[in-house]
């Protein structure tokens, strides 16, 4: 029994890649700036994306065609650290690209002999034969010609996206005027990989960069790096929030108040990691006042986005933050408030991996430290005579292994069972 053609398309899958370049010629010296990989199915639906910008090791040129500068480049990986990130993305699938004879000559280098010859579909080679008179070959004139939306030209991401419509309108084309049996024997290139890497999702897309290359020429920057690298021992949280809220009133950082605000961290002997543990919990205390209804509209979100570019705080930072916040959950339960009251200033210690879940997503000890400060606890790392409470995923295995155990067996430390621990503050976990 012979296997139905439609049915195997319909499995098969295609890696659209689009990329950017210092020029033309690998061969004379130029090389990989951005790479997009779109992976779609016969159907033309998008099952996967990855794009990043590219450290190419040497000077930008071009920036007139791509728009890509130094500067953005600057914090973006080598070409060798995505190559897992490519091969796994490629492996299994059959590579589209217009113009690929172009792709290939900086892809293939770039992958380090771990593929000794690409093979796959060009949309151009494609387009010429479904459409032999037209003349035209870039892909901007065939994507006005099919009237394909592609919004930045010379982006690897938009590029490979109108890569992608372009690619499924024209093997529509094809099938429609030959038989599909020649579609899969002619154009079907599975690339296949042996002891193929794990993707690392290593990456830096232009808006980041765009982001990270602001935040670095900032004033506030230059001085945070020249502060000590050593902690110090005494950490004004209070005093330093209270400048904070008087230079971000009017949300514009004048030379002065950067220098009120460094000078205040010196004479602390603050570390820079310390300023900027303080600059978070600034943001943390305005996403929280920003959610009480639950909502961040437009204008909250473009507060925050001035405010974390100003505290030199980096856009995905900025979105770990908020996720976090949305985790917590109000407590709003009076007999747990009047608990909490008889709670605040007691020390509590966890032992083990946690198990309980917020909203599906494990709580892992950041997170656990964080609910706990936040209800008026303290969190100690490690058990001594001042703890009052040892957290444990099993208390009623609790037993003397592990050197927190032991000590809370010899200090007579109140050992409470994750999950009764959270409810007693007010904290809801999923359901078991």
């Amino acid at each position: 029994m012979t296997s139905d053609p439609i049915l195997e398309l319909y499995k098969h899958q295609f890696a659209i890649i689009s990329l950017e370049t210092t020029g033309i010629s690998p061969q004379h010296g130029d090389h990989l700036i951005e790479l997009a990989i779109q992976t779609v199915n016969w159907n033309g639906e998008l099952l996967d994306s990855y794009e990043t910008l590219i450290h190419p090791g040497i000077d930008v040129e071009g920036f007139q065609i791509h728009g890509i500068t130094d500067a953005m480049v600057k914090n973006a990986p080598s070409i060798s650290e995505i190559v897992p990130d490519i091969l796994s993305r490629l492996n299994g699938k059959t590579l589209v690209a217009h113009d690929l004879d172009f792709a290939l000559r900086f892809l293939e280098p770039a992958l380090n002999g771990n593929i000794q010859k690409l093979k796959g579909i060009c949309t151009l080679k494609l387009f010429n034969l479904v459409s032999p008179d037209s003349g035209l070959r870039r892909l901007e004139q065939l994507c006005t010609y099919y009237d394909i939306d592609i919004s930045l030209r010379h982006s690897a991401k938009s590029d490979s996206l109108a890569t992608a419509k372009l690619f499924s309108i024209l093997k529509n084309l094809f099938s429609q005027q030959f038989e599909l049996e020649t579609f899969m024997e002619g154009f079907l290139h599975l690339t296949k990989i042996e002891d193929c890497p794990r993707e690392r999702n290593l990456f830096i897309k232009r808006k980041e960069a765009k982001n990270i290359a602001t935040i670095q020429k900032t004033k506030l920057y230059d001085l945070l790096n020249r502060l000590t690298s050593n902690a110090g021992d005494s950490v004004p949280v209070r005093q330093y929030l209270n400048v904070l809220d008087r230079a971000l009133a009017d949300r514009i950082l004048e030379e002065k108040e950067i220098i009120s605000l460094v000078d205040l961290a010196k004479d602390y002997k603050l570390s820079k990691d310390q300023v900027m543990e303080i600059h978070e919990e600034y943001l943390r205390k305005l996403i929280r006042i920003y959610l009480l209804d639950e909502i961040l509209t437009n204008v909250e979100m473009d507060d925050l986005n001035l405010v974390s570019e100003l505290l030199c705080i980096l856009p995905k930072e900025l979105d770990l933050l908020i996720k976090y916040e949305r985790t917590k959950i109000p407590i709003t339960t009076p007999g747990v408030q009047k608990q909490l009251k008889t709670l605040a200033g007691k020390s509590v210690c966890f032992s083990g991996h946690l198990n309980c879940k917020i909203n599906g997503n494990r709580i892992d000890r950041e997170l656990a430290q964080q609910l706990v400060k936040e209800r008026g606890l303290r969190v100690k790392r490690v058990v001594s005579k001042n703890v009052d409470y040892l957290i444990t995923a099993h208390a009623e295995q609790f037993s003397g292994k592990g050197r927190k155990n032991r000590k809370a067996m010899e200090y007579h430390v109140n050992v409470i069972d994750e999950r009764i621990f959270w409810e007693m503050i007010g904290v809801i976990v999923d359901d078991e």
